[in-house]
């Protein structure tokens, strides 16, 4: 074979630095929701000699649950369940919890962690553009009105994929005359009681917001373009009766809520809180096999809900046929409804199916002809969904992101062509099924060990490979066209609102997905090393540094013997 001819490495130039000795690293991470607060937490638990800010468009933290405020917004999983993995919360009113609720359990844990510390607020990043002879990107800033730049080695988009509302496509939207509103951007000085109000949309939010208002409006009507599955309100566990025997019964109330006395056995006894949480995040996890087509857990899952329907809506054949899905439950994401088909059904409540042909000054006139007149017209048309950055990003070779016909993303968390930038909970993440947070806890660990290779391998650039990413994600859609129910006929912002759409989740359970996302598989990436500073020759060895570690240069006594145990228990040496 060949012989390889290097320079020469002079003893001069070998540095006086413990071995893996970080190198600094500054990084700006995009938002400030439970992402960026989560990013900022672990810096502190992971690196060393670093810079952090976080860029938040909005004046203040939490993301979804600072700008969804809308009438009955909750969260659609268990809340004990929807809480960062840990750092628990005794103090959830109720099974579930609502918007108000979670925004403040975000804005006590980001005091605790000391979030602020990191975070820039009212400043949006608008574009970032890769530097290649300097390996960094250029990150442009939007403040009051004025552009900056800033420079970093890793950039982290924590904004999510839902995180730029729309206006419905409607004509004559804005010349309506009354008060137009939307579910993302909602003025909570509305008040609807006794008033004629209309809702446009049948996902999520439009779910949610039908009960509190057909409560008190004069009338409502609802229009409904899609079918989705509303079904039962059902708590794991929720009775609790071990924590207090007087705790109202769920099957009777619908909706569990914490008694004082449950909260203070939350409060007091952490064990006891954290048996209860994994009780209902294990049948949280047991309940995957209703996302595998054909499976019995699946079908038994689909029928029941079907049934449920059925019967709530028996009393409106028309709306009962049209409503009711065909497809598994979960292909597009359940909301709790609790009150929501009962609302339908009341005297003052019009849930029409016909289109909308556009808005008038005065309502909404149907393609049957009827104007709807209306007070307020509420638009629950959620986001606009965005597998690719909300802003523009430019990569190696001039190429931009926004320009893919479909997101080339490796694992939920970095793309090739992109060094240096990573992504929290990205396309084919984990949106199918539990909580985000759980997932984001994984995949921000993961994040941090790219960050810590980086600094102490005095690593330049790093990225996924583009062959191992394009079979990663031929695997996945091979592995939805099989198994999941994602791939059936429902529109769904999974699939980009297409039935036949690229479906964007991870390609198993949530634990699948978290074991995968555990440690890196560093052979999956293209690497580019630093050249060392003190010396014009390329030796990516650098690294190995002076011959010691840092525990000895600074006689730490709990790391210098870690390998000497009583069993064979993992140990790690820093």
């Amino acid at each position: 074979m060949p012989q390889i001819t290097e320079a020469p490495y002079p003893p001069s130039a070998v540095p006086e630095t413990p071995q893996c000795t970080p190198n600094p690293l500054k990084i700006i991470h995009v938002g400030c929701g439970a992402a960026g607060m989560l990013f900022a937490y672990k810096s502190r638990r992971w690196l060393k000699n670093y810079q952090l800010t976080i860029y938040e468009k909005n004046p203040t933290i939490g993301g979804t649950w600072y700008e969804n405020r809308y009438p009955g917004c909750a969260c659609d999983i268990p809340a004990h369940t929807y809480t960062f993995p840990f750092e628990p919360n005794p103090e959830w009113s109720g099974f579930y919890s609502y918007a108000d609720e979670i925004q403040d359990y975000m804005l006590r844990t980001a005091k605790k962690w000391n979030v602020d510390e990191f975070t820039r607020f009212n400043t949006e990043v608008v574009a970032a553009t890769w530097l290649g002879d300097e390996a960094m990107w250029e990150v442009e800033l939007s403040h009051d009105g004025k552009i900056s730049k800033e420079k970093c080695n890793v950039l982290v988009n924590g904004s999510g994929v839902v995180n730029k509302w729309k206006w419905p496509a409607v004509e004559g939207l804005h010349d309506f005359k009354g008060v137009l509103a939307h579910s993302a951007a909602w003025d909570t000085t509305i008040d609807w009681a006794g008033k004629k109000v209309a809702i446009i949309g049948s996902g999520s939010s439009s779910i949610q917001m039908v009960p509190p208002m057909a409560a008190t409006a004069k009338h409502l009507t609802v229009f409904i373009r899609n079918c989705t599955y509303v079904g039962p309100v059902r708590s794991v566990m929720a009775d609790n009766k071990e924590a207090d025997p007087e705790a109202q019964d769920p099957a009777a109330a619908g909706l569990h809520k914490y008694t004082e006395k449950e909260k203070q056995r939350f409060r007091e006894d952490p064990e006891y809180l954290l048996k209860y949480r994994k009780t209902i995040e294990r049948g949280v996890n047991l309940g995957f096999p209703a996302f595998i087509r054909g499976t019995e857990y699946n079908e038994k899952s689909r029928k029941g809900m079907q049934y449920y329907m059925l019967e709530k809506l028996s009393s409106n054949p028309k709306l009962r046929d049209f409503f009711v899905p065909s497809w598994s439950p979960g292909c597009r994401r359940l909301s709790p409804g609790q009150g929501y088909l009962e609302a339908l059904l009341q005297d003052n409540v019009n849930p029409c199916l016909d289109e909308i042909i556009k808005v008038t000054a005065g309502g909404v006139l149907t393609a049957d002809g009827t104007e709807h007149e209306v007070d307020i017209l509420a638009c629950a048309t959620g986001f606009a969904t965005q597998f690719l950055p909300h802003f523009k990003i430019t990569g190696t070779g001039g190429q931009v992101m926004q320009d893919q016909v479909t997101p080339n993303v490796y694992a939920s968390v970095a793309a090739p062509g992109f060094p240096n930038y990573f992504i929290v909970n990205g396309p084919r993440g984990n949106w199918g099924q539990g909580c985000a947070l759980a997932t984001h806890d994984v995949q921000i660990d993961y994040i941090m060990q790219l960050c810590k290779k980086m600094q102490e391998d005095r690593i330049k650039w790093i990225e996924p490979k583009l062959r191992l990413t394009n079979q990663l994600n031929l695997y996945m859609d091979a592995w939805h066209k099989k198994n999941s129910i994602w791939a059936e006929d429902c529109r769904s912002w999974y699939k980009d609102n297409k039935p036949d759409g690229r479906i964007y989740i991870w390609p198993g359970s949530m634990m699948h997905h978290m074991k995968y996302m555990k440690r890196p598989r560093w052979e999956h990436y293209e690497i580019g090393y630093k050249d060392p500073s003190n010396y014009n020759a390329k030796n990516m060895w650098d690294f190995l540094g002076n011959g010691f570690i840092e525990a000895q240069i600074n006689v730490d006594p709990e790391k210098l013997a870690p390998y000497v145990r009583n069993s064979d228990t993992p140990w790690n040496m820093d």
